[in-house]
């Protein structure tokens, strides 16, 4: 049992990760951004992309260059497409609906060019890339690589947490997401918030990318799109913008999965996690901290 906590716990660290940065464009920007998944998977690819190109390259620089191109994607979608959409629309339906079509857009443009590279094809990471090794401690084994995904996201949450509620620019967030009008009035940046916070979004997602492309030794196209889902159900069975709540969501969701794969039916993992989901918003339908934006 406990070794399935422990491999709960490690995917739980990746939608984590992942879930973050979607909360956050999400809260702050009023940014429902459907094509956050196709970022993961690019920062998969160009982790697969470097190992091959380049043998023996450090994983840490593939690390930060998968993060940068991540988080220039994310720029790229803010000053393109998002910032283009507010200038030329006031009506807030309105802009989400372009913004959710558009988004739509840049996901299936990104995964063609991913198949390109991949022929359609799941593709194996180079093992010089990292070195997977595993310890046994009390008769349960745990990777490196899941000692890494699990601090990692330790460390990112309690920062991204701490920008949030105590940071300069994370306050400015947040007045920014009440109104937008006000904050640019008392001398917010709106435009260049905007980039930070898209950028920021961008990267993480395409850490987590890379950190679950190296425990699961695989890169495909389409990886992002299951997780992009499971990222929804727990922004919303946390709260949208709740950091801690979106942590601890992510965990549970991810051990639910564990569980069930392990002690029941492996396919039914999804739809038992998805009726809980549901049972869920029928009890408690504001999510596990109805104020998380304000309280971060």
């Amino acid at each position: 049992m406990l070794q399935y906590l422990v491999n709960g716990l490690s995917l739980g660290a990746i939608y984590a990760l992942f879930s973050l940065g979607l909360s956050i464009s999400w809260a702050g920007l009023n940014i429902l951004n459907l094509a956050h998944g196709t970022v993961f998977m690019v920062g998969a690819l160009t982790a697969w992309l470097l190992s091959e190109q380049l043998p023996g390259v450090p994983f840490l620089l593939v690390l930060v260059i998968a993060m940068v191109i991540c988080g220039l994607i994310g720029l790229a979608m803010e000053l393109v497409v998002f910032r283009q959409i507010r200038r030329r629309t006031s009506d807030g339906n309105q802009q989400t609906l372009t913004t959710v079509i558009a988004t739509v857009a840049t996901s299936s443009l990104l995964i063609a060019i991913a198949e390109q590279f991949t022929g359609g094809q799941p593709q194996g990471l180079s093992q010089d890339l990292f070195v997977v090794s595993g310890y046994t401690v009390f008769g349960i084994r745990i990777t490196n690589i899941q000692i890494a995904i699990i601090v990692i996201a330790a460390v990112l949450s309690f920062a991204v947490a701490w920008f949030i509620k105590r940071g300069r620019q994370g306050q400015a967030l947040r007045a920014l997401s009440v109104d937008r009008d006000m904050a640019k009035l008392v001398g917010v940046s709106a435009d260049r918030l905007s980039a930070l916070t898209m950028f920021g979004a961008g990267a993480m997602a395409g850490l987590a990318g890379v950190l679950l492309a190296v425990q699961i030794n695989a890169v495909e196209a389409h990886m992002g799109e299951a997780l992009l889902f499971k990222a929804f159900a727990i922004i919303i069975i946390a709260g949208v913008g709740s950091i801690g709540a979106t942590v601890a969501a992510a965990v549970a969701l991810a051990l639910v999965e564990t569980f069930v794969a392990a002690y029941w039916v492996s396919d039914l993992r999804d739809v038992v996690v998805f009726a809980l989901i549901i049972l869920f918003l029928l009890v408690r339908p504001q999510g596990i901290s109805s104020k998380g934006w304000q309280r971060a």
